[in-house]
């Protein structure tokens, strides 16, 4: 064995004994904290797993400390180590790696409004497009505004909004408690009625923007906007981890 492989060898002997030694340390401080046999077990098992799963030394003992508050707390009313947490392995990772609280899943409102934004100027551009391959006429008729390049920036712009702002009345607020309230019904329905009819309004009165200002543009440059503007919104949603709008969730679905 070489001098190198002997080193390694004993840096490993001597992390071996730090960990049996703070194992048999913390084990102490599970026998003297008045838990039962099941929930000392417990507590000794979720120490192993903490350490399994590259729990650092600096978070573990909070984390140790407060389950074994509450199991403390739950003895006084005869809960269980598993009815509280389930198995140590699956409390660990859900300690390392805690789920969002409904308050702090909720996106934004303005990175709401610019993802749907973004997705009904894709969705408007590949319609006209589209309708552009098909009959070369309509994009070419003077009363189809709305097919104009600033129109659809216009629409788009005032969706997002919109739905935006929807997205910000239906979902519930969450006061400093951590309890959900929601909005009286009759209201939500009265503000969601108000937001579309006000962006219905805007497709209606953007129709009327003069030809100067609002350009019609071929079916192809129209068609490859809305690709683009795709797949842009694609990122955005991944890059600031939206939840919610066209897609019903965030678009990168690893997540949260």
């Amino acid at each position: 064995m070489s001098e190198q492989e002997q080193k390694n060898a004993a840096a490993g002997q001597r992390q071996r004994q730090h960990l049996k030694e703070d194992r048999q340390k913390t084990g102490m401080m599970f026998e003297n904290a008045g838990l039962t046999r099941k929930n000392e077990d417990f507590m000794y098992q979720l120490n192993k797993q903490l350490d399994a799963q590259g729990a650092t030394a600096e978070a573990k003992p909070a984390l140790l400390e407060e389950t074994m508050t509450a199991l403390l707390e739950g003895q006084k009313t005869g809960q269980t180590a598993k009815g509280l947490f389930g198995t140590p392995t699956k409390y660990a990772d859900e300690l390392l790696h805690p789920k969002k609280t409904p308050a702090e899943q909720q996106t934004s409102t303005v990175l709401m409004s610019v993802d749907n934004g973004l997705m009904f100027f894709a969705i408007f551009t590949f319609m006209f497009g589209l309708m552009g391959l098909m009959q070369p006429s309509t994009l070419k008729l003077a009363q189809h505004g709305s097919a104009g390049l600033v129109a659809i920036i216009l629409i788009a712009v005032a969706g997002g909004a919109a739905f935006g702002f929807v997205n910000k009345i239906l979902l519930p607020t969450v006061d400093e408690n951590g309890k959900q309230h929601r909005r009286p019904l009759w209201l939500r329905i009265v503000l969601v009625l108000g937001a579309l009819v006000a962006w219905i309004l805007v497709y209606m009165l953007v129709a009327f923007l003069p030809n100067a200002i609002n350009p019609v543009l071929n079916a192809w440059a129209y068609l490859i906007l809305g690709v683009a503007t795709f797949f842009g919104d694609v990122y955005f949603r991944q890059r600031y981890h939206i939840v919610g709008g066209f897609w019903g969730s965030s678009a990168n679905r690893r997540r949260r």
